[in-house]
């Protein structure tokens, strides 16, 4: 890191709400170290010296091409568009067309991650692949093309995956939290990707996994921690970008589904009778402040990711579980947003992939 790192230029303006909630305020950070060395970041990661004198980065957002889609039941409120939930409860993510950039792009920032691996489970030949949550359905198409003999499920609670897709994939419109309708002992590879804070019982969650997967399959997770954390201080506690941390944490703690746990994956999946679980972890820096290149293009896609997954994650928490009204929660955000520009925040987060195999019979 740098020798004397400049301190972050302090933010002044303040959303116009209540005082932060005691649970809110006393949220506990989850623990960074889960695995040693990250693999695509071993030792301290250097930060880039800009030539400009510009405060922030670059904050336009280049236009992304999203899927069709087709409309079941939604709600739209505070200009977004949700999954009802009438049909579907608690569940407070967007599913609209700016979603699903986001989604697509979170997408790409795995593959780079990975450096172009859609899974680190050595599976061999599958036959037939679930994709929990799939979302647009991005990764199971790029799975089927990888595996064309495999037949492909992709299911998730909003019709929002393409039309016209290759034989060997099938989406269908259903809550993986409700009764699942599969043949047990019937699936190679079950795969998940950013279930965090949409899962209400993860032991029984799991075990459905487990149930479901032929003897010697394997079920593979990918997650993020929704936190950030910096080597040189320049992410501080007290900055709006962690309160924000913390609320996000608070809201989903409140509606019973637990936003960070990325941390606890690997021992979840040995109580569920998983074995040879294996965990793989990998820095993703939240604007293109590193000196390393690899980092850096990692950071530029995270800058834009970021700047979405503001809204994304908290505009329905903030308003309808915080309580703290939709013009103040905005105010907010455009601050978290602001910081998250500044050139001098050399803050990053932390993703797993972790994966365990069925034991054989």
């Amino acid at each position: 890191m740098t020798d004397n790192p400049q301190s972050p230029k302090p933010v002044r303006a303040q959303p116009a709400r209540e005082p932060v909630p005691d649970a809110v305020a006393n949220t506990e950070a989850p623990p960074l170290d889960v695995s040693g060395s990250p693999e695509n970041a071993p030792g301290h990661i250097q930060v880039d010296q800009f030539s400009d004198e510009s405060a922030e980065f670059e904050s336009d957002i280049s236009d992304l091409t999203s899927l069709s889609s087709s409309v079941l039941e939604y709600e739209y409120e505070n200009g977004r568009r949700y999954h009802s939930n009438r049909t579907t409860t608690n569940y407070w993510m967007p599913n609209d067309e700016e979603e699903q950039d986001r989604m697509d792009l979170a997408h790409h920032i795995w593959l780079l991650t990975m450096k172009g691996e859609l899974h680190k489970a050595p599976i061999k030949n599958p036959q037939k692949i679930l994709d929990l949550g799939t979302g647009t359905g991005i990764w199971a198409l790029d799975v089927a093309e990888k595996y064309p003999s495999a037949q492909v499920i992709g299911n998730d609670i909003s019709a929002i995956q393409p039309n016209w897709v290759v034989p060997n994939v099938e989406f269908i419109v259903e809550d993986y939290e409700a009764e699942w309708l599969y043949q047990k002992d019937s699936f190679d590879f079950i795969h998940a990707r950013l279930l965090s804070g949409c899962v209400s019982d993860w032991p029984r969650f799991l075990r459905r996994i487990y149930d479901h997967l032929k003897p010697g399959g394997y079920f593979e997770i990918q997650e993020c921690a929704v936190w950030g954390w910096s080597d040189d201080g320049t992410l501080r506690d007290s900055s709006p970008f962690m309160e924000y941390m913390r609320a996000l944490s608070a809201g989903t703690n409140a509606t019973g589904r637990l936003m960070n746990v990325y941390h606890l994956l690997r021992d979840w999946l040995r109580d569920a009778g998983f074995e040879d679980v294996t965990q793989f972890s990998y820095i993703l820096p939240y604007s293109p402040w590193p000196r390393d290149p690899y980092l850096k293009e990692l950071g530029k896609y995270q800058a834009v990711h970021a700047q979405q997954a503001v809204d994304s994650y908290g505009l329905r928490l903030c308003t309808q579980v915080l309580g703290w009204g939709v013009e103040p929660s905005k105010i907010f955000q455009a601050v978290v947003k602001q910081q998250l520009r500044d050139k001098r925040l050399h803050a990053y987060t932390k993703e797993v992939v972790v994966y365990g195999r069925k034991p054989l019979k």
